[in-house]
């Protein structure tokens, strides 16, 4: 059996940069990854401009740069009578893009395994141990482990979470559907978040001809909203769909002695508000700091530290993903602040600036 300081569960951002990152500071780091990449992920695709230090630091800013993207230049508001909003973002150096996960979540896998992470796909975690304070994990291909530190960095339905009895009930309570289509013409180079009846759309460009389109909606009203898409971009009834759920979940505590959780295994937030890939990417970077106090100086508050500043990542912010949640699981509420932000577009400047920042 291989015996590693760290075992990362999770190849997504979250779990990636908490591997590159303890690799970089010389742990002997296993990531295990149930997928094969390069695979796209249901997501909003958008990177915020805070995402841009952490990209830096690892060293693959440029590499992301280099890739297919789309620069964002504003953000429009529409509301269910297609009165509209659009606010500029910033520019420069570090501006919002969007780029597709496969190539992003490609990127920072990739990093972690030049830094010195042993990457594991298609294995799936099937237990886990606990023996003298270390864990145990074994993978369906045989692969079994022991490690002093465990990351949880997969997913909203978390395996981790499920084997130690600690993921919350969730209630399929909306449904994200997701595709990458041809670029609309004249679309321009913007995010656009829509309200429609039943749900609302996220729409941004990718690359120089492909665009994201998400859609997300309680389980009743998806099929209608599939309906106006296909209607609205000219998709055939064929067109394929990747789907996630649920949207949002209850929180689980991100520390347990030696078992950290990152990224959307430890809390999931409204989609709408884009800021998803950094939380991923800085509870990343705070878990790695964490296992490496907890390996090399043994040490005994590592992990309630990590967990106030998991916190106070979300301080100040949480309270804007709270209103938008509300705005788009009523769009009819969403659509009546919008008009009134139509009147007041300093509000609006206000609440996207503290999310694009």
């Amino acid at each position: 059996m291989e015996i590693f300081d760290v075992a990362v569960v999770g190849g997504g951002p979250a779990g990636s940069v908490c591997a590159a990152f303890c690799a970089a500071a010389g742990l002997r780091t296993v990531l295990i990854e149930r997928e094969k990449f390069p695979r796209e992920k249901v997501c909003g695709d958008c990177l915020n401009p805070e995402c841009w230090p952490i990209l830096r630091q690892l060293g693959i800013d440029q590499r992301v740069r280099e890739a297919p993207h789309a620069t964002l230049a504003s953000v429009a508001f529409i509301g269910l009578h297609d009165r509209s909003m659009e606010i500029a973002l910033p520019q420069g150096e570090d501006a919002e893009i969007a780029i597709k996960r496969s190539i992003f979540d490609t990127l920072l896998l990739d990093r972690a395994s030049q830094l010195g992470a042993e990457i594991r796909e298609k294995s799936t975690l099937t237990s886990l141990e606990k023996t003298n304070g270390d864990w145990k994990l074994t993978i369906a291909d045989a692969f079994a482990c022991r490690a002093q530190v465990l990351v949880a960095a997969d997913g909203r339905n978390s395996t981790v979470a499920r084997l130690c009895g600690l993921l919350p009930h969730i209630g399929k309570e909306r449904v994200a559907l997701q595709a990458h289509i041809s670029l609309p013409p004249h679309f321009g180079n913007k995010v656009v978040l829509q309200l429609l009846p039943g749900g609302y759309s996220g729409q941004a460009p990718v690359s120089e001809g492909e665009f994201n389109l998400c859609l997300v909606g309680k389980p009743k009203s998806i099929r209608t909203l599939q309906k106006w898409a296909i209607e609205q971009f000219a998709l055939s009834t064929a067109q394929q769909w990747r789907t996630i759920t649920p949207l949002t979940r209850a929180t689980v505590p991100p520390a347990h002695r030696n078992l950290l959780f990152a990224g959307d295994a430890a809390r999931v937030v409204e989609p709408f508000t884009g800021e998803g890939i950094f939380y991923a990417l800085r509870s990343g970077v705070l878990a790695a700091t964490a296992t490496a106090r907890i390996v090399q100086e043994n040490s005994t508050d590592a992990t309630a530290e990590y967990a106030a500043k998991h916190t106070a990542m979300y301080r100040g912010r949480l309270w804007i993903n709270t209103l938008a949640r509300s705005a788009v699981v009523s769009p009819k509420l969403g659509s009546i602040l919008l008009d009134f932000a139509r009147f007041q577009p300093a509000l609006l400047r206000f609440l996207t600036r503290r999310i694009v920042r």
